[in-house]
């Protein structure tokens, strides 16, 4: 019987899909199941080679089994058919020849996972994606640069709800413009079969806005084809954190060098200040004397006529150098260099602060009003409110046309709410605020400032410090009609009854004299001191710690001692301890000098005695009532 006459009859007694090849590869016959099998008419597939149909991997390894069967025998094997539809069918060949014959008889059937393989399979890809789905990073997988994939977590961050709004279209849709020409490189490495390393892209949200990611595309095969897989990680809040810490980096070193200065400026300007005062009040003397002693004449009234002019100028002189004082005092609330310290604090005072150190930005556009209410104090960090309020008012202040109409204004009111919390509004009559822009101007990095005018961290940092408070800050504003900023704050605990600001002591009158030390390492401050004390008191002066050890060991009575706190060597602090460890009631006596400028040890010791404290420039006042109660207590 011919082998196409035997393959006929075999057909007909089998109801599996059954094939007859050549030993070269042709295709013989086959019969109806098959046809059915792969969807290709059986005239399609007589006379053809099967390399036309296997797929291309496979096409090796069934060469391979051919050749190996030509001696006769029979073998096993599986490979993939390309079906009539153009998909692939995975099937499993029983081959079998006969000797003498130049045909083979092939069994073919589908190639069926066992079912706890293809459960498996599922689990695993449905894992997978739901591990894809919840991802902390945005992914998405593109090809011909459209989007094919886009995972929830990168659909949020840039504001579209569902992802049929970008399956289909240009991933540049997404990229901020600036970004373009890097992201076009960096897709062409990728399909180019290379990594797109990691680097920082601007992406752009739906509503127009962008925010900054750390992005890496992964050349992949996905569904069968070459694509890309993007990655990206939205780094806005830690951008955030590196600004503030480099901006707290930044305000430690101003806060040194604010400290540095302050201390300079006060030791000079102590005896500036002290010599002016004893100026006018030689000039005031001389002019009593003038004035009883000689009698008028043109040379006379010449005389006083120059005396008055020069009391003016020291006047002036003296009222300048008062400023100078204000401001180097000011200093104090950017020079903290220690953790931040909370404390009962009365809200004018750092306001009073920053309305000071504004003052400059304030003036020349608007007329400030201030509304002072009695208010109990509040649980902070004095510095931390005097940054909050001085950025308000600040930009209060750039929020007013500078026109130079002098209608506008800029409105400090502080008061208590009826909820029991300190409140303090900041209004300008400015330009306001545009309702589109209001929701996001606490946002970390947004500004509407031009580049290099502004960092978008000001009022993020203020809302910040507040909330860490237990308050927080709102704001009303009408385009046109200016802007209202509102300022909450909890009361303090131990305190919750308004205060009024403390008056300043009386000076006492009948005030003991004494022998007093001057200890400072500024001869021209100790000078200034000694002129002012050395009129009701004997004054004794030394330049040095070790000078003043010297004079407290000599057995000389001394009945108060002005220390300068912070001195080369033997430090006014060193001075105190050794006197305290041989003469305790002395060292209650102990009058310190401060110029600003303290070390940790000096801030703890300062903290930890009880003793009286004047700062440098001094107020004379303060000077003679200090002397006067260690005088009267002694």
């Amino acid at each position: 019987m011919l082998p196409a006459q035997r393959a006929h009859r075999f057909f007909e007694l089998s109801s599996e899909p059954l094939v007859v090849l050549s030993t070269d590869g042709q295709l013989l016959e086959a019969n109806a199941a098959w046809s059915r099998l792969v969807g290709w008419p059986v005239e399609a597939l007589r006379h053809q080679g099967y390399r036309h149909f296997v797929h291309p991997d496979d096409a090796d390894v069934m060469d391979t089994r051919l050749q190996s069967l030509a001696l006769g025998g029979h073998a096993e094997l599986a490979c993939r058919w390309r079906c009539l539809d153009g998909s692939w069918k995975s099937l499993s060949w029983s081959l079998a020849t006969a000797p003498g014959e130049d045909a083979l008889y092939c069994v073919v059937r589908p190639l069926v996972a066992a079912p706890a393989v293809e459960e498996a399979l599922l689990r695993s890809e449905q894992n997978f994606r739901r591990l894809i789905d919840t991802a902390p990073e945005g992914i998405f997988v593109h090809r011909d640069s459209r989007f094919l994939y886009v995972n929830p977590t990168l659909l949020k961050a840039l504001g579209y709800g569902n992802a049929s709004e970008l399956i289909g279209q240009p991933i540049w849709c997404i990229v901020h413009p600036d970004d373009l020409d890097i992201v076009r490189q960096r897709v062409r490495t990728a399909v180019g079969g290379d990594l797109a390393p990691l680097r920082e892209i601007r992406y752009l949200r739906k509503d127009g806005t962008s925010y900054d990611a750390e992005s890496v595309g992964i050349p992949v095969e996905f569904d069968g084809e070459k694509a890309v897989v993007v990655m990206s990680r939205d780094i806005t809040e830690r951008k955030r954190a590196q600004t503030q810490l480099l901006q707290n980096d930044r305000m430690v070193l101003a806060g040194t060098l604010a400290a540095g200065v302050g201390h300079e400026i006060n030791n000079p300007l102590t005896y500036v200040m002290a010599n002016l005062a004893s100026a006018m009040e030689s000039m005031g003397k001389l002019g009593g004397e003038l004035a009883r002693d000689m009698p008028d004449g043109p040379g006379v009234a010449d005389w006083r006529s120059t005396l008055r002019e020069t009391e003016g100028l020291l006047a002036e002189a003296l009222e300048g150098a008062t400023r100078v004082r204000n401001i180097v005092r000011d200093l104090k609330f950017i020079s903290r260099q220690d953790e931040e310290r909370r404390e009962a604090v009365d809200v004018r005072e750092p306001l009073d602060f920053s309305l000071n150190m504004a003052s400059s930005a304030l003036r020349h556009r608007a007329r400030l009003i201030k509304k002072y209410e009695p208010v109990p104090p509040v649980y902070a960090d004095a510095s931390r409110l005097g940054q909050v309020f001085l950025n308000l008012l600040v930009n209060a202040a750039q929020a007013i046309p500078d026109d130079g109409s002098g209608d506008h204004h800029i409105t400090v009111w502080v008061r208590l709410t009826p909820s029991g919390r300190v409140a303090v509004d900041v209004s300008d009559s400015g330009t306001g605020i545009p309702p589109n822009v209001l929701p996001r101007i606490f946002d970390p990095f947004f500004t509407t400032k031009p580049v290099g005018q502004g960092t978008g961290l000001g009022l993020s940092i203020c809302d910040s410090l507040i909330r860490n408070l237990g308050g927080d800050i709102t704001v009303r504003s009408e385009v046109g009609r200016g802007t209202t900023f509102t300022v909450h704050l909890p009361v303090a605990v131990e305190n919750a009854h308004p205060v009024e600001r403390p008056l300043p002591a009386p000076k006492d009158s009948a005030e003991r004299r004494g022998h007093v030390l001057v200890i400072d390492d500024e001869p021209p401050v100790g000078r200034s001191l000694a002129r002012i004390l050395g009129t009701a008191h004997r004054v004794t002066v030394v330049g040095s710690g070790e000078e003043a050890l010297a004079a407290l060991n000599s057995g000389t009575a001394f009945d108060a001692v002005f220390c300068d706190l912070m001195m080369p060597g033997i430090s006014g602090m060193d001075v105190y301890e050794r006197v305290r460890e041989s003469s305790p009631e002395l060292s209650q006596r102990f009058i310190f000098i401060t110029g600003g400028s303290y070390t940790t040890r000096a801030r703890q010791f300062l903290e930890r005695v009880p003793n009286r404290q004047i700062e440098k420039p001094f107020d004379v006042g303060l000077i003679h009532q200090f002397l006067g109660e260690v005088l009267g207590a002694r």
